[in-house]
């Protein structure tokens, strides 16, 4: 499972390299490059009245559609060589909005173009927007199929709220069995796998879809997933978790992860928050990146922790106490431990939740294939245990995002 970030904020397209720096240094290597205004209208197109640009007016700067490309491909060019993956592609998206005659014409062809723009960038999908259903809607998928095949890159719809005089409404991706169904109908008109479907969490948030649900039933058509936060109410793209109230998260990621747990998920995670990073000077906005990044591997190894145990054939638990006992009932039956360590002696020689709980100096007695599972919030310290004691082969269990609990703790004396 790939991490990516949106680019925005992060990089300036015409000079990349202080952000490319700033990046390296907070360890992300993945981003996703948005450019729904990479190709604005050509000249001839534009009025001559400024553009309304939320509560302003203003003339955007014209640059020939080649220009603006060779910038941002320079910008990849300059990531590539610093390590930095663009596996992703954002195509331009239309706004109800807009009343502008050739508008849904240009952004159709601009998607077409986004084809051959992620080949030559190496891209792995092309992230599209539909304006809306017409007559023709199929015949523009099927172009975009043949194109996407000989570009050898994946081409995947996306939920989201458009906006109606003013009100944000569900578009027809929202319903999670449509979304489905034109998966499936579009790659049994092309004859071959090209679409798939990239879920926007904000936008799921916004419509009030049930998150886990909806990955279900998407199944293996889901191959990417944006992480954004937002109250429910305002469509913006927050660090996710950061979005609360009294306390309270404002997004299900629960039903997240739960969900991308129950079909297998080994896709692409997007962590988009432009809306975090443009309420901060652009001064210490680098400061966010290197939390953005231990955001996004959090979600990745909740995602992930199933699939780790699957890896190994013999492991142990360090922790006999609550987080084990949800451990043994979650998953102790399809994925055994031989047994479990304790720090506290008074319990070295009694049996918890069917395990032998031993002292940790048992564990030099292991062999090297074994792995030794955290089960425990006190990771570091615990980590740094099992160094002293000569364990290299470590993993880590955690049981915030369970599909059960026991809900009553237990309480011993230290």
């Amino acid at each position: 499972m790939n991490v990516s970030y949106r680019n925005t904020y992060m990089i300036d397209t015409g000079k990349p390299a202080g952000g490319i720096r700033d990046l390296k240094n907070a360890g992300i290597q993945s981003l996703m490059l948005c450019i729904s205004a990479w190709l604005w209208p050509p000249k001839e197109a534009y009025e001559d009245e400024p553009v309304k640009w939320g509560k302003k007016k203003t003339v955007f700067r014209r640059e020939s559609p080649d220009t603006i490309k060779e910038r941002y491909l320079n910008m990849i060019d300059a990531c590539r060589e610093n390590g930095i993956d663009v596996p992703i592609l954002y195509a331009p998206r239309f706004s109800r909005k807009e009343d502008k005659p050739w508008l849904k014409d240009y952004i159709t062809d601009m998607m077409l173009e986004g084809v051959g723009f992620c080949k030559r960038a190496g891209c792995r999908y092309l992230i599209i927007c539909m304006p809306e259903k017409d007559n023709d809607y199929m015949g523009f998928y099927g172009k975009l199929a043949g194109k996407a095949r000989e570009a050898g890159i994946g081409i995947l719809l996306v939920n989201r709220a458009a906006d109606l005089a003013g009100h944000l409404v569900r578009d027809d991706l929202c319903e999670p069995q449509a979304a489905a169904e034109l998966v499936d109908k579009l790659n049994h008109a092309a004859g071959y796998q090209v679409f798939g479907f990239c879920l926007d969490v904000g936008t799921c948030n916004i419509c009030g879809n049930d998150i886990q649900c909806f990955i279900n039933t998407l199944g293996n058509r889901l191959k990417a997933v944006i992480l954004r936060d937002n109250d429910g109410h305002n469509n913006t793209s927050q660090l996710p978790f950061t979005c609360t109230c009294g306390g309270g998260i404002a997004t299900d990621w629960m039903g997240l992860i739960r969900g991308l747990r129950d079909i297998g998920f080994q896709g692409e995670l997007i962590v988009d928050f432009m809306d975090t990073l443009a309420a901060f000077s652009p001064l210490i906005r680098p400061a966010l990146f290197r939390l953005a990044r231990e955001v996004g591997d959090y979600i990745k190894w909740q995602v992930e922790i199933e699939n780790n145990l699957k890896k190994y054939e013999k492991f142990v638990l360090f922790g006999a106490g609550n987080m084990c006992r949800n451990y043994m009932k979650c998953y102790g039956k399809k994925y055994p431990p031989l047994f479990t360590c304790d720090n506290n002696p008074k319990i070295w020689g009694t049996t918890f939740e069917g395990l032998e709980v031993k002292s940790p100096e048992s564990l030099k007695q292991l062999s090297k294939d074994c792995c030794v599972v955290i089960c425990n919030i006190y990771y570091r310290e615990i980590e740094a245990q099992l160094r002293e004691l000569g364990i290299e082969n470590i993993g880590y269990f955690n049981d915030e995002y369970m599909p059960s609990f026991y809900f009553d703790r237990i309480e011993r004396e230290p």
